[in-house]
């Protein structure tokens, strides 16, 4: 298994050195483990050691009085918090779309997630919830892989800021080291 809390210290170190200090300033203190569970038990979610490292570390990221460009901790996405996670999770449960047991981690504002697939053997799998798109493809095998992928981006300098301050990435050097990092996951192998 990846060392989760290791490398959400990497992507911190990563924000840091980006001097991301609008989404510093608004990542929200972590919450207890048993607090993550009895919210996703409420929520009928079963919790799970990445999901409640995940949210101890941080509950999210504060919203208001930010753009949402401001506060992505990854190019296009921000942390949701725990609340904000289980409620959006509680608006698509009815959609035609959505899959029960999908709770969404991650989110661009505009609809589309990353989502943790909680009801699915294996339990954990990272996918893509696209509004516009049928199909939710798995890219990444956990939550720990992910952030993993993510703060090897970090290392690896493929996120940087833009002219404009916005968070950027190339494109084609992180869906390598996505691959590399992933090799059982076909979206980035295929």
């Amino acid at each position: 298994m990846a060392d989760l809390p290791e490398a959400l210290s990497r992507v911190e170190d990563g924000l840091v050195r980006l001097d991301r200090s609008a989404l510093l300033r608004s990542l929200r203190p972590g919450l207890q483990r048993q607090l993550v569970r009895s919210q996703l038990e409420r929520a009928g979610l079963p919790s799970s050691p990445d999901l409640e490292t995940l949210y101890a570390w941080r509950d999210g990221t504060q919203t208001a009085g930010v753009t949402l460009d401001d506060i992505h901790i990854f190019p296009g996405f921000y942390l949701l918090s725990l609340d904000d996670a289980v409620t959006n999770y509680r608006a698509f449960v009815a959609d035609p779309r959505w899959v029960p047991g999908r709770l969404p981690l991650f989110a661009n504002g505009g609809g589309d997630f990353y989502v943790v697939d909680l009801d699915r053997v294996p339990p954990g799998l990272m996918r893509h919830f696209r509004i516009e798109e049928s199909e939710q493809p798995v890219e990444f095998g956990s939550l720990a892989d992910m952030i993993v992928t993510v703060a090897t981006g970090f290392d690896r300098g493929v996120f940087v800021v833009d002219s404009e301050g916005y968070l950027e990435m190339d494109d084609l050097a992180f869906a390598a080291i996505a691959a590399e990092l992933n090799p059982d996951v076909p979206w980035w192998t295929d």
